[in-house]
């Protein structure tokens, strides 16, 4: 090759284009250090969604709690034991001094009596405190997150209704045990990989006496009867507002609306007096529930009473035990038997027609297309303000993957039993409302999840009343078109980690459980 081309050649190679190995090596260390970061920022965005998704499972376990407690009558709403002290900032028990609690968390403050059992009743003391509310701690599990619940109950004094000598004044004001606090504290439990505990989330409510409410109302909140003008009766409103601030949604004429919980039970409505609840003993057979009260327990074919919904939660016998009570299939016929997979609950399978049949239109099996239950006879005329809420556990049958609609139906059944009049959507004018997984996704089914369906009922006052001796009820059935051919949904209630029940706003609750 001549001199003059190699020499030509040997400049182009000088002045082609490229990388270096140390370019190279720089421009991989400041990906790596890069992605480091953008991993980085990922990881705690996901740790920070996990720890909030946690923290409000915990303190939705705390209201839960909170509702169970308040449907204890109050004259037994007492811890079984005073709860030990502990010596631990972030448990709960370091608020615990001998008989006390703290109710201000940091730093301590405004220590108060805690209501226990065995304990004697201000100015009463021939009378000791009734009571079985275990503090705890009670261990809970939801999904991937498990904790434990404290629970205290502590007396207040209310500083507007001052102590007099007079035997009516008592009545008024025991002294400094005027009404009781809740308070339940959630802490979550240390997973396998964190070194360090979790702080606490609390939920309080104040509960009133309603014999004391009663006579303050009817006699006036002053000293020897007084307080009937207007003046007396401005301050009875704002102590009754002030006292149920948790539970009042608003105030009309003076009357507090407040939530009565009204629980789905496994027990056959009474056709007179009082239904007591029936412990699950174990599976059985579906209750034919499209009858009325009289009809007693059916089975089968036959149209039985409709199961009742209680005052009362369901009890828990081992609080400290997540498997006791066990979970029992409240509908073991053999046509209902999922193909694989074990059942629990109820299965409501959907109705041959589509949309929402109060009674189904199906002549197959039609006691396993909808499930009624209905209230006691009302001991007063109970009104509703508007607002039902149903909260009910629910998953797909056998855990397929299927979409579904719950259809529900709010009716008062008049005192004979003969005619059901059902309330009517405020929304939409119809005599249903549903609850739908979102468009295709399938309706939950690795577990059971809690579901809150909201119901605003239409109509005047005198239509949303059931009156003295009446009966309020509830049916659930599947709507056809939006499951697959074959399959219904599950319900679970009358457990005391699955206390389906319906939250009824009203001016006029009824007290006790």
């Amino acid at each position: 090759m001549p001199m003059a081309r190699r020499e030509r050649n040997l400049r182009c190679a000088r002045h082609e284009d490229g990388f270096t190995l140390i370019e190279v090596l720089v421009a991989a260390v400041i990906l790596v250090l890069a992605s480091m970061a953008v991993f980085g920022i990922l990881t705690a965005a996901t740790r920070n969604a996990q720890r909030a998704q946690a923290t409000q499972v915990a303190l939705d376990k705390a209201q839960e709690e909170i509702e169970k407690l308040h449907s204890i009558p109050y004259s037994e709403l007492a811890l079984s034991t005073t709860p030990p002290p502990s010596s631990k900032p972030l448990n709960p028990n370091y608020r615990v001094s001998a008989n006390s609690f703290y109710l201000q968390r940091e730093p301590l403050g405004e220590k108060a009596t805690m209501v226990v059992k065995g304990h004697e009743i201000w100015g009463k003391p021939e009378q000791e405190i009734e009571g079985d509310v275990k503090p705890g701690p009670i261990s809970f599990k939801e999904g991937d997150v498990s904790g434990k619940l404290y629970r205290y109950i502590v007396w207040r004094n209310d500083p507007t209704c001052p102590e007099s000598s007079t035997n009516l004044a008592e009545d008024f004001c025991p002294g400094p045990q005027d009404y009781k606090q809740i308070i339940v504290a959630a802490q979550l439990d240390t997973a396998g990989n964190e070194s360090f505990e979790h702080n606490y989330v609390e939920v309080q409510s104040q509960v009133v006496n309603p014999e004391t409410r009663a006579q303050r109302t009817t006699q006036g909140n002053e000293p020897g009867g007084g307080g009937t003008g207007a003046g007396g009766k401005q301050e009875e409103e704002e102590r009754e507002k002030e006292l149920k601030e948790d539970q009042t949604g608003s105030l009309s004429s003076g009357k507090a609306v407040t939530a009565q919980q009204f629980y789905l039970s496994d027990t056959p409505c009474a056709a007179s007096g009082t239904t007591s609840r029936q412990e699950i003993s174990g599976d059985h057979l579906l209750h034919n529930t499209l009858g009325i009260c009289a009809n007693g327990l059916q089975t089968g074919q036959t149209a039985g009473a409709p199961d009742a919904m209680l005052r009362a939660s369901p009890p828990d016998p081992a609080p400290e035990d997540e498997s006791n009570p066990p979970l029992l299939d409240y509908s073991s016929d053999s046509y209902l038997a999922p193909p694989s997979g074990s059942a629990n609950g109820l299965q409501i399978l959907h109705d041959d027609s589509a949309g929402c049949n109060f009674p189904p239109k199906s002549t197959v099996h039609p006691e396993a297309k909808i499930h009624r239950w209905v209230t006691d006879k009302m001991p007063q005329d109970f009104k509703l303000s508007g607002t039902v809420t149903l909260e009910f556990y629910s998953r797909t049958i056998a855990e397929a993957s299927y979409p579904g609609t719950i259809c529900a139906f709010l009716f008062k059944r008049n005192a004979t039993e003969a005619t059901d009049t059902r309330f009517e959507n405020e929304e939409n004018g119809r005599l249903y409302w549903t609850y739908s997984s979102q468009g295709s996704s399938s309706w939950p089914r690795t577990e059971w999840t809690r579901l809150r369906l909201t119901m605003k009922i239409g109509g005047s006052e005198a239509v949303r009343e059931v009156k003295k001796d009446e009966r309020l009820g509830l049916a659930l059935s599947v709507e056809a078109a939006a499951v697959s051919p074959a399959a219904g949904l599950q319900v679970m209630y009358d457990h005391p980690d699955y206390a389906s029940r319906l939250e009824v706003d009203t001016t006029t609750p009824i007290e006790g459980g």
